[in-house]
């Protein structure tokens, strides 16, 4: 008997997330190029761009922000009711209450332990803007950074970049979750730390993205020290 032809399933689908990486890619690949911006598509506002005179908002989306930072103190306070009785039914009431305190003040402490490690809490949700002088932050608040106030910047996972800054309030610590995270480190990059080692090595962008759009026909032009070329598509045939 044959075996069985296994169907292909093809690429995953092509989303708007990948649209999204796409556009990044050609907004970096202009700004790398030293091109005329001045006509590039621009997102309007509810607010006023306030970095520079001729500022242009390229993209808009959605964002969640977190601050790396714990619940609680570790401390804990517990009140329970004091239970009094004689006799067999009056002590027995006694023991109950006596054990039921200890489980809620063990619950209460273990919950303060647990609320006194840091860890990643989100501080505020919106939309975010970009441009070529800074981001926006919009909760309908609207907060304002320029690149120069941002002093380093990763990508941690797809869609995600940790940066720092110096506030109005002080220096922080952030995580920036956006379709359009990659958008804001790669033009920050670009503008304060063109020899970032995700930006040269093209680590910026999720593993095995390129691929995805070559898959689709929609891979992004390569571009020296800012998008890699893939091998070409073509294989070569030996033959004895």
């Amino acid at each position: 008997m044959g075996r069985k032809k296994t169907k292909s399933t093809g690429p995953p689908p092509w989303t708007q997330r990948d649209e999204t990486l796409r556009y990044t890619c050609y907004l970096a690949a202009m700004v790398a190029g030293g091109h005329d911006l001045s006509r590039m598509p621009e997102v309007l506002a509810p607010f006023p761009p306030a970095n520079a005179d001729d500022e242009r908002l390229w993209a808009v989306g959605q964002f969640v922000l977190s601050d790396f930072r714990a619940l609680g103190n570790g401390s804990w306070q517990v009140s329970t009711p004091m239970v009094f009785g004689t006799g067999a039914v009056g002590l027995g009431l006694v023991a109950g209450s006596l054990i039921g305190g200890a489980v809620a003040k063990s619950r209460a402490r273990a919950a303060a332990q647990a609320a006194a490690v840091p860890r990643w809490m989100p501080i505020e949700r919106g939309a975010v803007y970009v441009s070529a002088y800074g981001f926006y932050l919009y909760t309908p608040q609207v907060f304002r950074w320029r690149w120069t106030a941002m002093t380093a910047a990763s990508v941690v996972a797809p869609a995600t970049v940790h940066f720092t800054g110096d506030s109005d309030n002080g220096p922080v610590s952030w995580l920036l979750q956006s379709d359009y995270a990659e958008l804001v480190f790669v033009i920050w990059a670009l503008n304060q730390h063109p020899q970032h080692p995700q930006l040269v090595t093209g680590g910026w962008l999720p593993q095995g993205w390129l691929q995805h759009a070559r898959a689709h026909g929609k891979e992004p032009d390569a571009v020296a020290g800012l998008v890699p070329a893939l091998p070409s598509a073509e294989v070569s045939v030996v033959t004895d």
